[in-house]
């Protein structure tokens, strides 16, 4: 492993442990108005005597989708990295101790791979989030490829859109509760 790849997945370890918190927070501040207005929704579909009145739980179903998918994605993101930083041990003596010995990489080998990292990075084939996409490429060819980096397996772009998504569903959720509660106190 270079020092690249090694200071790749401390990077990410770091990250993935500094946003944990802040991730599960996001989660549950959309799925409770979410859960919320797919509750008042069920109740106000099962009153209702057209299709019309399943509109409300259809978009509470809709706006469901993009937080059990960052949900998933959050939790894999979380088992991938769980092993990774793990190989420092300090003694008693304050003396790091590496778990396993790492070889010398020549200072070519590693600017070599920075370099192919970086022209990885420049190329955008991808359709939507094409800057996304190559970064994530980039990253991956940095970290020594999907053994050693297995948090870049999913796809960086669904999970931006499932953030996005995420992110939208907390007001929707919200206005859609109280849409959905004031038609069952009217009807």
């Amino acid at each position: 492993m270079s020092a690249t790849n090694d200071a790749v997945n401390r990077i990410v370890v770091n990250v993935v442990r500094l946003a944990r918190r802040p991730g599960l927070l996001l989660l549950v501040a959309a799925a409770v108005p979410v859960g919320v207005f797919a509750l008042l929704a069920l109740l106000l579909g099962l009153d209702a005597v057209s299709w019309v009145g399943w509109i409300p739980f259809a978009l509470a179903l809709l706006l469901a989708v993009p937080v059990l998918v960052l949900a998933v994605r959050r939790e894999r993101l979380q088992r991938a990295t769980a092993g990774l930083g793990e190989d420092q041990v300090t003694a008693p003596g304050g003396v790091v101790v590496m778990a396993g010995e790492r070889e010398r990489v020549p200072l070519e080998e590693e600017l070599a791979t920075w370099n192919e990292a970086m022209d990885e990075g420049r190329v955008r084939t991808a359709r939507w989030f094409p800057r996304v996409e190559a970064a994530q490429r980039a990253l991956l060819r940095a970290a020594g490829g999907p053994v050693n980096a297995p948090y870049l397996r999913d796809d960086l772009r669904i999970t931006l859109v499932a953030f996005l998504g995420t992110v939208a569903a907390i007001p929707l959720g919200i206005l859609g509760t109280f849409v959905s509660a004031f038609a069952l106190l009217l009807g």
